[in-house]
């Protein structure tokens, strides 16, 4: 009886007050519940476990990838017969950190259970997103019964587009400007060319045309004259900033793309009570 009383008081009790925090979205304070309740019971296995589970979980949500890594890998040793699920959290928890590679090699460990899929998943998104894109592709096309898996497949098989800086630079050499039009950059690109051609072509009004001999209107042109020359210098540089710029934006593109796809798969698992 006094037994029951105790286990009921420091276990039960307390994952009830964790399972409402967590309910109620307060996941901050649900994770040191779940926590405490985790490393303290250690003669019920299942509840320790589910405790931890749910402590990992509600860091993930409060994106505190260091401390739930922690916490899943904890689990895998502590814990075999869930190991599974804490492997499979340690996959989501790497996949968050952008820590690719690693997700690939943890999501094979998942091949032959019952959470294949969901490893498949992960691994395929994050080879895409590492720049693997036969990799990708390989598993991609495990996922291409469903619309997303598809549309991930076709967007990983479709080329980035890139600018390259040294075309660019090339470009701005001969015309200013010409390098930032062929990056989209219109704006920049008629800016540079108007400004380096004003200058420039002031200073050698002055220099070659202007009938004023005094040694002002000489000034005056080597002035304009060595004006025009930055600016024409200034433009092969940001020429070669708008192709890098546009390389990284298409990028990003990309992987908010990749990212909004890999949102429409049902990757949850259920964490059940014991």
């Amino acid at each position: 009886m006094i037994y029951l009383l105790i286990t009921t008081l420091f276990s039960q009790a307390p994952i009830d007050f964790a399972d409402y925090l967590y309910a109620s979205g307060d996941f901050r304070r649900a994770a040191l519940e779940y926590e405490r309740i985790g490393f303290l019971v250690t003669d019920d296995s299942a509840l320790a476990s589910y405790a931890l589970l749910k402590a990992a979980e509600s860091l993930l949500k409060e994106e505190e990838y260091g401390r739930a890594a922690g916490i899943y890998s904890n689990g895998i040793t502590r814990f075999p017969e869930k190991k599974l699920n804490f492997t499979y959290g340690l996959v989501r928890t790497r996949f968050s950190e952008a820590k690719y590679r690693t997700v690939d090699t943890l999501a094979g460990k998942l091949e032959g259970t019952e959470l294949q899929w969901h490893g498949t998943v992960y691994r395929s998104f994050a080879l895409a997103l590492e720049g693997d894109t036969a990799g990708a592709a390989r598993y991609f096309s495990q996922l291409s019964e469903t619309l997303a898996g598809d549309a991930a497949l076709g967007l990983i098989r479709t080329p980035l587009k890139r600018r390259s800086p040294l075309f660019s630079a090339t470009l701005s050499t001969v015309l200013p400007g010409a390098g930032q039009a062929y990056c989209g950059r219109w704006g920049d690109a008629w800016q540079s060319f108007s400004i380096t051609a004003l200058m420039a072509g002031a200073g050698i009004y002055y220099l070659a045309f202007s009938k004023d001999t005094t040694t002002g209107n000489t000034v005056k042109g080597v002035v304009f004259t060595s004006l025009g020359g930055l600016f024409w210098l200034g433009n092969i540089y940001g020429a070669v900033n708008a192709a890098l710029d546009y390389d990284e934006y298409e990028e990003r593109k990309r992987e908010k793309q990749l990212q909004n796809l890999i949102d429409q798969f049902d990757l949850d698992v259920e964490i059940r009570r014991p």
